[in-house]
């Protein structure tokens, strides 16, 4: 359609059908949200399931946590150190025995969550979740001398991922060896009593009041798990330095597109440009995985960053054939690069006020070629992203391939289908769509969605447009 030239490809005002006198779009609107990875599966399985039994472990007022576990072992040490070569050594010996199994239980729950939370973060981290949302308008006239168009849009786009610490890891990952040093000091005490040998059982005694775990090299600092025979302040309360980070970059612009057609070489060759301006707004936030609540004061809007920029696109189109039928294309869109900065921002929940360093993220020219072949009832057509484009923050770039057609119901409806691969990675997404067109006003909607699994990625467009 006339209005959509400015985003596709200037050059194509001037080449309207010939009952074409002005149209007008508005409003369009797109949305479309990809998770490749799953991520968002294995999240909501980390908030639902993981973390809250990991945290459950932890909480000193259950009864089966792992702290309580070793308060009563360790209150059951004690209790045999006073009784040993008394009466009750037999009972208190065989209590120890009852709180060793009972934090054995606690240290296998601890083990599983533990591997299941490890193997979970490893698994998310670092891949990406992208969302963008579109707002565009437009209004174009042809004309034989020169064809214009006016147009706006904001496109906004969020980048995020999770960031798994190797610290973490580290610190996950040693719950269970100290957990089997501190229970085979216990259990050395209860076999010195059953062997009577008293002198081993004190010992078995001192060594575990006393039991100290190896130490971990951690991000920030020094630590272990068991200190002086009980689980010791990190290692109860552990705080995970595993983040999550986002970047979003938001571009409004406004553009004039002209365009005319002139004959070279004996043949109408359509030429095409758009001037235009830009604002860049950029966005950044990192906050810790494990908090709750996180600080109210650090929002993503807090790390707005703008700049205004010139930018240009500029297009080619003709046709092939006489019975202008077969027609190709090539447009160069964001003709002047820029690299755009978003900001350092504050770790949000971090108690020492780490700051994360920021970065950047560029706009590059982008470069399609395209056909396209039409009748007076069907269209038939194929774009093709000549170079790589690189991504906005943590995604793969992309190189799409993309081919649809339209049936065009005698001008008052029009039912669409159309597949686009990248061939810089292993998305194929479908498009269907319908509109209907009566006395010139056009609604249009269509969706979108991952041919092999729908939820990595999915998306939907509405446009309304007037066409006289």
């Amino acid at each position: 359609k006339l209005a959509h030239a400015p985003a596709y490809n200037p050059s194509l005002l001037s080449q309207a059908e010939s009952n074409d006198n002005f149209a007008l779009l508005f409003p369009q609107v797109g949305v479309n949200l990809a998770d490749e990875a799953e991520l968002f599966d294995t999240a909501d399985y980390l908030d639902e399931e993981v973390i809250p039994e990991f945290d459950s472990l932890f909480d000193d007022g259950a009864s089966d946590s792992l702290p309580t576990a070793i308060d009563n072992l360790n209150a059951a040490a004690d209790q045999l150190q006073s009784d040993l070569g008394g009466p009750n050594q037999a009972a208190s010996n065989q209590a120890l025995k009852n709180e060793i199994a009972n934090t054995q239980d606690a240290v296998s729950r601890l083990n599983s969550s533990v591997n299941e939370l490890d193997s979970s973060l490893q698994t998310i981290s670092g891949n990406p979740v992208r969302g963008r949302l579109g707002l565009a308008a437009g209004l174009a006239v042809p004309n034989d001398v020169l064809a214009f168009a006016i147009s706006a849009r904001v496109d906004g786009n969020v980048s995020a991922r999770t960031l798994y610490s190797g610290s973490d890891s580290t610190l996950l990952t040693s719950y269970a060896p100290a957990a089997s040093g501190y229970l085979d000091a216990a259990s050395a005490l209860t076999d010195a009593v059953d062997d009577n040998d008293a002198s081993a059982a004190n010992d078995a005694y001192t060594a575990l009041d006393n039991y100290t775990s190896d130490d971990i090299e951690l991000d920030n600092g020094t630590t272990q798990i068991f200190q002086g025979g009980e689980l010791s302040d990190s290692a109860s309360d552990p705080a995970l330095n595993s983040r999550v980070q986002v970047v979003a970059v938001a571009i409004a612009e406004v553009g004039l597109s002209l365009s005319r057609e002139f004959m070279i070489a004996d043949r109408a060759i359509a030429i095409g440009l758009t001037p235009k301006l830009q604002q860049v707004a950029t966005y950044h936030y990192v906050g810790q995985i494990d908090e709750e609540d996180n600080s109210p004061d650090i929002e993503l809007e807090d790390s707005e960053r703008t700049s205004n920029h010139i930018n240009l696109d500029i297009g080619t189109s003709f046709y092939v054939d006489p019975k202008e039928r077969l027609r190709v294309g090539i447009v160069i869109q964001d003709l002047i690069s820029k690299d755009f900065e978003y900001a350092d921002v504050p770790v949000d929940g971090d108690a020492d006020g780490e700051v994360a360093e920021g970065g950047k993220v560029s706009l590059k020219p982008k470069l399609r070629a395209g056909v396209a072949y039409t009748r007076d009832w069907y269209n038939l057509a194929a774009d093709l992203d000549l170079v790589e484009n690189e991504a906005l923050a943590f995604e793969d770039p992309t190189q799409y391939l993309s081919v649809g057609g339209e049936v065009d119901l005698a001008g008052w409806a029009q039912l669409r289908a159309g597949l686009r691969t990248n061939l810089a990675g292993d998305s194929n997404v479908v498009s269907i769509g319908a509109g209907v067109s009566p006395f010139g006003v056009h609604f249009d909607l269509a969706a979108m969605m991952d041919i092999s699994e729908p939820e990595k990625e999915l998306g939907l467009a509405l446009e309304t447009g007037f066409y006289f």
